[in-house]
């Protein structure tokens, strides 16, 4: 289905294989997997309990994880108010806890802990989470071997196996460290299984978004007009978009009305994901903020550059020759100036050579 080889020979067996300290395995999961075949594993549950842009970062890990568990039924674990973006190609089922009431208030401890229970037993439980629902959610599975990446040491307590997350490796290679300590060989670049049902069309267009889940993660509008200014008059053959988001205040109507009068500045209306996913695919570069949109157009293989302050991009930045992040040591926000550097270095050497 994609290009992702499966590394495991029949007959094989799974064995723990790593330095002290660099991971943690309990006596219950190597005796579990003594004998255990990656063909053994009928049933598997995968927490993800966040935004599209975090279902874009787990598919390299579902992809391998279909690729070394071949006969596993995998089953995903969201939350009811995050199910846009559900990678509904890579699981077989789906289950849905609610944080949140339709009045907006808090769920009860009581009502989360019915819906952990409705979850079936499995084989593995992978939380890809940490979070106070997936621990939960973890300790009330009833899943023969349960992995993770605990920031806290005391939640190691809830797992089997736990690898360690570090904020200096991409989120999306992070995850795989999972299946790494398991003896999968996973594949290098990254695998994200789009490129048949999203075709790179190479229109010249460069696309800019200016949103983010937060307000204080949102570059200035007046850095983004002077950008854009600057990107349309050196790139004059280029297609120059600002893309609306779905939130009230992701109209960017700031922004494109002192640009309205430039020929190749256009405003793109708000557009179904489905549109959105081909529209960036089919796009040369995406310049925006830390946010969802970002990571749809990593997941999409389309360019990228990244604008970031307040926290350090490593845990958010492929290093691939196709994307580039733009941040200063201080974490504050990024001169226009380096933002365009970066922009145009990219253009000019993935196109314009």
């Amino acid at each position: 289905m994609y290009n992702v080889v499966n590394y495991t020979k029949k007959g094989i067996s799974l064995k723990l294989n790593f330095r002290s300290g660099s991971a943690f395995a309990s006596k219950k999961a190597r005796e579990y997997l003594k004998g255990k075949k990656p063909e053994d594993i009928r049933s598997i549950t995968v927490i993800r309990h966040a935004a599209i842009g975090d279902f874009m970062n787990i598919r390299p890990f579902l992809i391998e994880l279909r690729s070394f568990f071949p006969n596993a039924k995998v089953t995903l674990s969201v939350l009811k108010h995050y199910m846009y973006g559900i990678p509904e190609d890579l699981i077989d089922e789906l289950h849905i806890m609610h944080r949140y009431k339709e009045d907006n208030s808090k769920t009860s401890l009581m009502q989360r802990l019915k819906e952990a229970k409705t979850l079936p037993a499995q084989d593995i439980i992978f939380d890809l989470t940490d979070s106070t629902i997936s621990v939960m959610l973890v300790a009330m599975s009833k899943a023969k071997l349960k992995i993770g990446y605990p920031y806290r040491a005391v939640r190691r307590a809830f797992f089997d196996i736990a690898t360690l997350r570090s904020d200096f490796v991409v989120e999306a290679q992070s995850v795989l460290h999972m299946l790494n300590i398991l003896g999968a060989k996973t594949a290098s670049p990254l695998v994200y299984g789009l490129d048949v049902k999203y075709p790179k069309l190479d229109e010249k267009r460069i696309v800019y978004f200016a949103g983010a889940s937060t307000k204080n993660k949102c570059w200035e509008e007046e850095k983004f007009v002077k950008l854009i200014t600057k990107m349309s008059l050196v790139y004059p053959k280029y297609q120059h978009v600002i893309l609306q988001g779905i939130g009230k205040d992701e109209k960017f109507l700031n922004i494109y009305e002192p640009l309205k009068e430039h020929e190749n500045v256009l405003l793109q209306e708000v557009m179904s994901l489905e549109k959105v996913m081909h529209f960036l695919s089919a796009s040369r570069c995406l310049v925006s903020n830390d946010t969802g949109i970002r990571n749809i157009g990593i997941a999409l293989e389309t360019p990228t550059i990244g604008i970031f302050f307040h926290i350090p991009p490593f845990r958010y930045w492929p290093r691939e020759e196709k994307h580039d992040c733009v941040f200063n040591v201080e974490y504050t926000s990024p001169a226009v100036k380096d933002v365009f550097l970066s922009t145009s270095n990219l253009i000019d050497k993935l196109y314009e050579k």
